[in-house]
Order: C-alpha cells, then sequence, then structure tokens
C-alpha cells in the first residue's frame, strides 16, 4: 500500500497559507505549511511531496531561488511546483518561472476551486507515476526471482541429467552382466524379466531426459537470432539418422528460409516433430513433407506425414504433458510435443496440428517471427 503524500504550501503570509490550504483541503491530503524557501528545503529532506504550491514574493530566498535550490536536489527535482503571485504579470516573469521548473504559474487572488483542479491534475499524476514505480519495481523483483529460479531450475537439470541417470546405467549394465554370467542356465521366463528390466531401465532413462528437456524449455535458452531453418534441419535430421534408416523413411524438405529464434530451440522442434511422425507411422513407408510459407509476417513451418494420424477431439490434447494416444507401438514419453509448444512459444509463436483428410497422417504448424 503506498502512503498518501503532502502537498507542500509555501508562503511567508500566514493569512495566504491558511487560504490556500482550505481551498486544497477537499483533496484529502495532509498539508504541510512553510513560511520560507529554507523552512520548504528542510521538509523536502524529509517529507514526501507530491506538489509544491509556491509564492514568489518572499523576504530572503524568493520563490525562483527556492524552486532552483528544489530542482538541484536528487530527491526533489521531479515534484511539480505551481507558483502564485499578487504582482509581477509581465511575460518576463512567467518565463523565468517556467525556466525555473514550474508546471504552472498564476496569479492572486486565484479561485479555490482553479487552483484545487490545478493541484488536482499534478497530484493525481503524481500517484501514478509513484504507482508505476512501485509496480516497475514489483516486476524486477519478480523477474529477479525468476532468473534466480531459471539458474537453480538449470543447475538442476545439469546435476540431475547425471545423478539420476547414472543409477539406471548400473541398473542396466548389471541387467547386461547377470544375462552373461547366467547365459543357458536362465529359462525363457527369466530371459524375459530380464528383458522387461532393461526396457524399464531405458524407458525411465529416456523420460528423465525429456522430463529435463521439458523443464530448461520454460527457461532461458539464449537471446533470439536470425536461424538458418534449412541448417536446423538438417543437423535435427543428423540426429535422427539412425532411425530414419531403420524405419526407411523418407524425409522431403523444401527450402525453409530463415526466422528469428534461439537457433537450438529450433532445431530442437524440428527433431521432436520428425520422431513423431516416426513413432505414429502406419505399415505404408513414412513420408515426411517439410515446407515453409510466409504468413501474416511470420514464417509458418508445415511437419506433414503420412502416418496413422490423430482424431479430430486429440488434435489440442496430443500437445499436454505426457500425453501418448492409442496403442502406440513405438516408445516415447508423451513429451516431444509439450517440448515444441513450450519452445514455439517462447520464441514469440503458435503451434498447431491438423489432420491431412482425406489423406492419411497429420500435420503440424508452428510458427516464428521473421
Amino acid at each position: 500500500m503506498i502512503d498518501s503524500p503532502a502537498l507542500l504550501i509555501v508562503d511567508d503570509v500566514p493569512e495566504n497559507l491558511l487560504a490556500v490550504e482550505a481551498a486544497l483541503e477537499p483533496l484529502g491530503h495532509r498539508c504541510i505549511r512553510a513560511s520560507s524557501g529554507e523552512e520548504a528545503l528542510k521538509h523536502l529532506l524529509t517529507d514526501d511531496v507530491a506538489v509544491i504550491v509556491l509564492d514568489v514574493q518572499m523576504p530572503g530566498m524568493d520563490g525562483f531561488e527556492t524552486a532552483i535550490a528544489i530542482k538541484q536536489r536528487e530527491r526533489s527535482r521531479d515534484i511539480p511546483i505551481v507558483f502564485l503571485t499578487a504582482i509581477n504579470r509581465e511575460d518576463d516573469h512567467r518565463l523565468r518561472g517556467y525556466e525555473t521548473g514550474a508546471v504552472d504559474y498564476l496569479f492572486k487572488p486565484v479561485a479555490p476551486d482553479l487552483l484545487r483542479a490545478k493541484v488536482g491534475v499534478f497530484l493525481e499524476l503524481h500517484l501514478k507515476s509513484r504507482l508505476l514505480a512501485e509496480q516497475g519495481r514489483a516486476l524486477a523483483q519478480r523477474t529477479y526471482e525468476l532468473e534466480r529460479s531459471n539458474a537453480d531450475l538449470e543447475q538442476f537439470s545439469y546435476v540431475a541429467s547425471h545423478d539420476l541417470q547414472e543409477p539406471l546405467r548400473v541398473i542396466s549394465g548389471y541387467l547386461e552382466l547377470l544375462e552373461d554370467h547366467l547365459g543357458d542356465a536362465l529359462d525363457d521366463d527369466a530371459k524375459g524379466w530380464i528383458g522387461r528390466c532393461t526396457r524399464a531401465a531405458e524407458r525411465m532413462s529416456s523420460l528423465i531426459t525429456d522430463l529435463l528437456t521439458y523443464a530448461r524449455a520454460g527457461s532461458g535458452g539464449g537471446e533470439p537470432a536470425p536461424v538458418d531453418l534449412d541448417d536446423a534441419l538438417r543437423r535435427a535430421l543428423d540426429a535422427l539418422d539412425l532411425s530414419l534408416r531403420d524405419a526407411g523413411a523418407e524425409v522431403d524438405a523444401g527450402t525453409l528460409g530463415t526466422a528469428r529464434a534461439v537457433p537450438g530451440d529450433v532445431e530442437r522442434v524440428l527433431q521432436n516433430l520428425v520422431a513423431n511422425s516416426l513413432k505414429n507411422r502406419g505399415d505404408e513407408p513414412l513420408v515426411v513433407r517439410v515446407r515453409s510459407t510466409e504468413v501474416d509476417g511470420c514464417v509458418e513451418v508445415a511437419v506433414a506425414d503420412n502416418g496413422t494420424g490423430v482424431s479430430e477431439g486429440d488434435l489440442e490434447r496430443v500437445f499436454g504433458r505426457f500425453e501418448r494416444l492409442g496403442d502406440q507401438p513405438y516408445p516415447g514419453t508423451g513429451l516431444g510435443l509439450a517440448v515444441c509448444r513450450r519452445l514455439v512459444d517462447r520464441a514469440g509463436g503458435a503451434i498447431r496440428m491438423e489432420r491431412n483428410d482425406p489423406d492419411p497422417g497429420v500435420t503440424v504448424r508452428f510458427t516464428l517471427p521473421r
């Protein structure tokens, strides 16, 4: 909650101080009286002041000199000053008032309603500025906390990728040693049990890897830059080369051009989409087509396949975490498309899936800034 700021009234005549205070009282803010420029400057050292109503003609330090001193201080330089004067109506005096930093220059006797309206405007601006400053500080604090949280998450990812995977590697290694050591002494049931344990360890390893990838996708992954989409696709396909060969799959890629994103993110999205097509291939040889077009100032990349497809009601559900639809014969953790959505969202784009009706398979389209 922001404390209510005060209004500072500066005049060497007590009657004038009372008259101005009475005019400003309906604004509902505390009024501080000062009978000289020196006294006003002392108040500004400790009090939270929203607007200053300053008389021009005062003995000793006059209003102009007081305004100059106020504007020279870091704490008070942005406080609006409204000058009041009973004389000096000449233009050069008014200009001098504005040159010293005044926001308005009024002549006595001033109507209370007019004075109150003028001060009220600057009071409202002050309150809104304070609110924006408070929100800015809160946002900066939140940003700092998020950056620290992301850094902690990144550190956890590196630690977990080793500490969680190591026991699984040990389990898999001893299962392999057990099978080699016992050899023919194992009957078919025992071999089946060892096989199940091995596959479960492999699946757990994949799940940990994908979970860490998903977690990292929600934190900063680098600065956006122009990305060669054709080069990103080549690297993605290189990573999937063995799986593509084993499946006898064909990837038909057009010229994709460039977009703006984090380079590694684009490669991960393309790799996950092609891998998803591999996991959902049908009986026919898999063909994956990758094309790009310009849509509303963005680059839209389309990855289409002739696989088993997805029902109309599941086109959005597939982007959820751990979603594996139907009886899929191929391994997967259900996080690949969820990672894609996180990475595309972070780049400022959007991703969706659509059916290829009446042809088999689906097309996943995602956009990136040009």
